[in-house]
């Protein structure tokens, strides 16, 4: 294979270099066209001039927020990447929408073959979730690697727009499969955004938009952080402070998009509720360490043709510095690519939808070794680099030290200091909560009071410190002996509440009478003692407050009490 990188200027450019470069309409033939013009007219004026020479070619395209040009990036152009196979051929096709499920799931079943090696996407920047495009190509063919990414537009945030050579959509998918008997593929990608203060939980949300923080408008958090000034500066302030977290072990950015009229933040992706975001900032060090990784992996693989998909955001913040990762690549293979509003990339075997990423794929139809001769990538960290990773270790540790002293206090509000098991604070919370997603989700839970027998008689006849042995020991009875999924706290005095998710009546008398006999048992081994239980038992009813539900778990309890002790009730 070998693949011609052309910078386009004006009409008649791109016959001009097939004849020099003796391309010819094969289906053997990739074309990917990487426009910093994103206007309807210029790209169908562009597409007039491909569709004349390229009927069997595979011809994709986009618009950007930068153009790669032989490792050199470069704005408001044009450049045309031709990659001719010497064994593979190319299928192409473009689908219009905005579901990214559909879209998905489409594309891939007009482009996917027994033989595709590996799939190259554009998707519009400003209507396609990424997340879920990605979600529905996994579905389809997760064993096939992807790389590409969103159309840009420079950051205004006007129009995004993917190309064949006969049409063109701001709303869909474009894409290419690469197909063949065998073919060298290597990777590389990286973040370089480092997390800096507390993980901070998501709670609320709605397909990519993020309404709350911690409870608070998702607006509000940013202004906290970032200065009552910033909100002025929404979105694009929020561009140089990407969203970060981890998922499945990897960790992503989120790039934000805009504020909605209901005070949502849109972002390029999706972060669900429930999962801990950070702030971050850039990091030099990283990429350059990186950036050398890269080199250094390309010139010691097969490689005949390199395309980036590296994010905007990095040229818009680090400017002349962003031209380092994609550069040196030149002297490895002919490299070219475009600068996205998010990546696809495929890790750990996994296509995943990134933002903030550099990505790389280097191919090769050949087996053999890149010489490792040529320019290395000797930066050293100058003076202010230093000083600044040296701020970021500052930060992160004062928020380490934060976050250990609030998780104690934390610890101290929540807990019994005698039992070490919840207290009533916190048990009420978790019932709320249990309340909460019992009415969202239809399945049932049942409630425990258990008291201790005869504890008054324990402390009159063997004073109070043995009262808070017993106690201690009724805590470890209930740790062991019952469920990894229960809940259980110290109510108060020598009554203990037991909370038993997704469990029905039948299943929670089963785990008390377990309760009842094993405490017996316990404190005879441990104690020497004879001490039981009674418990009253309640299942979550339609309508329940945690007023009534306890009432009625309470009032079963002291039947047991009346009825002789040690003994269960339902109610």
């Amino acid at each position: 294979m070998k693949t011609y990188n052309l910078l386009y200027k004006q009409e008649g450019d791109v016959t001009r270099f097939v004849e020099e470069k003796g391309i010819e309409d094969t289906p053997r033939l990739l074309v990917q066209v990487f426009t910093g013009v994103p206007e309807r007219r210029y790209i169908e004026n562009l597409q007039r001039e491909l569709e004349k020479l390229f009927n069997k070619a595979g011809v994709i395209g986009t618009s950007t927020g930068g153009e790669i040009f032989n490792g050199e990036v470069y704005e408001n152009s044009t450049v045309l990447s031709f990659t001719v196979f010497e064994r593979a051929w190319v299928k192409t096709a473009l689908v219009e929408g905005a579901d990214a499920l559909r879209t998905g799931r489409e594309l891939v079943g007009r482009i996917l073959d027994e033989d595709t090696k590996l799939m190259i996407i554009f998707a519009d920047g400003l209507n396609t979730n990424g997340d879920d495009l990605i979600d529905a190509i996994n579905e389809e063919a997760q064993s096939v690697p992807v790389v590409g990414g969103l159309a840009g537009d420079n950051f205004t945030f006007k129009g995004t727009y993917v190309f064949t050579s006969r049409d063109v959509t701001d709303r869909g998918v474009v894409g290419a499969s690469v197909n063949t008997d065998k073919l060298q593929i290597s990777t590389h990608y990286n973040l370089a955004w480092v997390p800096v203060g507390k993980g901070m939980v998501v709670t609320r949300t709605a397909g990519n938009r993020i309404y709350e923080i911690e409870g608070k408008p998702v607006v509000e958090v940013y202004k906290s952080y970032l200065g009552a000034e910033a909100e002025e500066l929404l979105p694009y302030v929020a561009i140089e402070f990407p969203l970060v977290l981890e998922r499945d072990g990897v960790m992503l950015a989120r790039a934000c998009l805009g504020i909605a009229e209901d005070g949502s933040m849109l972002y390029t992706g999706v972060i669900k509720e429930g999962e801990k975001v950070r702030f971050s900032i850039w990091d030099t060090g990283v990429m350059l360490d990186s950036a050398a990784e890269n080199l250094k992996k390309f010139r010691s693989n097969p490689s005949e043709s390199v395309f980036v998909y590296t994010c905007l955001a990095r040229k818009y913040l680090i400017g002349g510095e962003a031209e380092v990762e994609s550069k040196h690549l030149q002297s490895v293979s002919p490299t070219s690519g475009f600068m996205t509003y998010g990546e696809f990339y495929n890790l750990d075997g996994k296509n995943r939808f990134m933002n903030y990423t550099f990505t790389a794929v280097s191919l090769s139809e050949r087996e053999f070794t890149q010489n490792s001769e040529g320019q290395e990538l000797e930066e050293e960290p100058g003076r202010d680099l230093i000083r600044f990773r040296a701020l970021v270790s500052l930060v992160n540790t004062i928020t380490g030290e934060l976050k250990d002293a609030n998780d104690k206090l934390e610890r101290l509000a929540e807990r019994d200091p005698l039992t070490g098991l919840y207290n009533r604070r916190k048990m009420i919370a978790l019932l709320e909560e249990q309340i909460r997603r019992t009415e969202r989700y239809g399945k049932s839970f049942c409630v425990l009071m258990v008291d201790i027998d005869n504890f008054k008689l324990i402390n009159d006849t063997y004073g109070h410190q043995k009262g808070d042995e017993v106690l201690k020991g009724m805590a470890q009875a209930l740790r062991e002996l019952l469920r990894s999924t229960d809940l259980y706290s110290r109510w108060g005095g020598e009554e203990f509440l037991v909370v038993m998710p997704e469990t029905e009546i039948e299943g929670g008398t089963a785990v008390a009478e377990k309760l009842r006999v094993g405490v017996r048992g316990f404190f005879n081994r441990k104690l020497g003692m004879d001490i039981s239980v009674s418990v009253g038992l309640t299942a979550y009813r339609d309508g329940d407050c945690i007023e009534g539900l306890l009432s009625r778990a309470d009032r079963a309890m002291y039947r047991a009490k009346k009825k002789g002790k040690n003994l269960v009730v339902v109610s």
